[in-house]
């Protein structure tokens, strides 16, 4: 199920009850912000990153200066649809809103007709593609089973992203930890903030670019990270709202989403999976993992998610094994693999000990940049001067220089 959003801008209370009424018939189907408008230049700040596809505005805040006020409206979130509320039917209003560039009008009773309109709206955003810019992504890492990678893999390529965005000027990047009963976000990147993703979710007054910038922690080029919750037990999952209220704002503020999912799935993955555009699910080559990557796809398939959304990625895979393992798995599972990644133990062991990620040298994060661009379609513009050989080449001769010193010592 996709989910509407609508902000509400009403300053009269029967009239915000009445609108409140109308959206919560809809059922979960919808999204529900509020902003008091207190102050206009707050509120276009608000409503230029919350983007709802629909706006209930009060023509109270309009202020005998409809035209302008609608273009500012308009100008803030170009795709929203505006409706204005009055509690009488005002003629005048009605002529001089719909001049403005205002899609409907409406007065009470609300019941029947605000509600086939909200009704109708949804219909169409169902039909629409999941975004309105195409050339914003939110991708998910999902781990065939625990071990595999995965965490790794969406924080590197998050960091790897955000290189590449920031050196195009373009939105950053968000890394966000959706793993909210065992994620390690917090640790590996070293999160300064206090807050986690469940208090993004459950903000009672809706996001504001404020609040945001509390939640999240910055130190990575490029890169904004949103952790997991400190304690692992938590009172209970988040609903599909709540996931949708963080994403539909970190869409309207950045380039890319990269969410880590964990591992398996449940009933809150499943949910989260529509509203990403790929889904990447990481597993080593052994029996075990890919054993759980051919349950995943079936219970994916069973609730008629698009396959052809998922990216197979094999970690830790061995140069002289990697042709044999991807035609097995294409074979075993009917799916391609799309991307292979080195053994790294000891740089990853070594990187997290001392409170880092993988320096560019290893040859797991050379891969991991390697994947970044070709998700994105960017190059990394300040990549180390140095051969452009695949890492497994590059083994091959390290392997070969440490054979022929070792020869050397011996017959010397």
């Amino acid at each position: 199920m996709r989910l509407m959003t609508a902000g509400l801008v009403i300053k009269r209370t029967a009239l915000l009850e009445e609108a409140e009424r109308c959206c919560h018939a809809l059922g979960n189907h919808t999204v529900i912000e509020k902003n008091d408008c207190a102050n206009w230049s707050n509120f276009l700040d608000w409503l230029q990153q919350m983007q709802p596809q629909v706006l209930l505005i009060d023509v109270e805040h309009f202020q005998n200066i409809v035209e302008e006020r609608v273009r500012q409206v308009k100008a803030a979130s170009p795709q929203s649809m505006i409706i204005a509320l009055h509690d009488v039917a005002d003629s005048q209003m009605i002529i001089s809103a719909m001049r403005a560039g205002i899609d409907e009008y409406f007065y009470p009773p609300l019941e029947n007709n605000l509600r086939q309109m909200l009704e109708r709206k949804i219909d169409q955003h169902v039909r629409n593609q999941f975004l309105t810019n195409s050339d914003r992504k939110t991708i998910g890492f999902l781990s065939a089973k625990g071990g595999c990678g995965g965490t790794t893999l969406a924080c590197h390529a998050a960091l790897e992203l955000g290189r590449r965005m920031h050196q195009t000027g373009t939105y950053h990047v968000l890394l966000a930890d959706l793993d909210v009963t065992g994620g390690n976000i917090r640790f590996l990147m070293r999160s300064k903030s206090s807050y986690s993703v469940l208090d993004a979710m459950r903000t009672g007054q809706g996001l504001d670019v404020g609040t945001w910038n509390q939640m999240v922690s910055a130190g990575y080029q490029g890169l904004e990270v949103l952790s997991g919750p400190v304690n692992m037990c938590v009172e209970r999952m988040p609903e599909q709202r709540e996931v949708e209220r963080v994403l539909n704002f970190a869409r309207a503020r950045y380039q890319w989403t990269v969410l880590d999912l964990g591992c398996s799935l449940t009933p809150y993955t499943m949910s989260i999976l529509e509203n990403i555009n790929e889904l990447y699910l990481v597993a080593s080559p052994d029996v075990l993992s890919l054993y759980q990557v051919k349950q995943i796809m079936l219970e994916l398939e069973q609730n008629n998610y698009r396959l052809d959304n998922l990216r197979l990625i094999l970690n830790r895979s061995v140069e002289y094994e990697d042709k044999l393992i991807a035609e097995e798995v294409q074979r075993m599972l009917g799916i391609s693999t799309f991307f292979s990644l080195p053994k790294d133990y000891s740089g990853l062991a070594e990187a997290y000990a001392s409170g880092s990620l993988l320096s560019a040298h290893s040859p797991l994060r050379q891969q991991v940049s390697v994947f970044a661009s070709k998700i994105s379609g960017i190059e990394d513009q300040d990549k180390l001067a140095g051969s452009k050989e695949p890492w497994y080449r590059k083994l091959r001769v390290t392997r070969g220089m440490s054979y022929e010193l070792q020869h050397q010592t011996t017959t010397t």
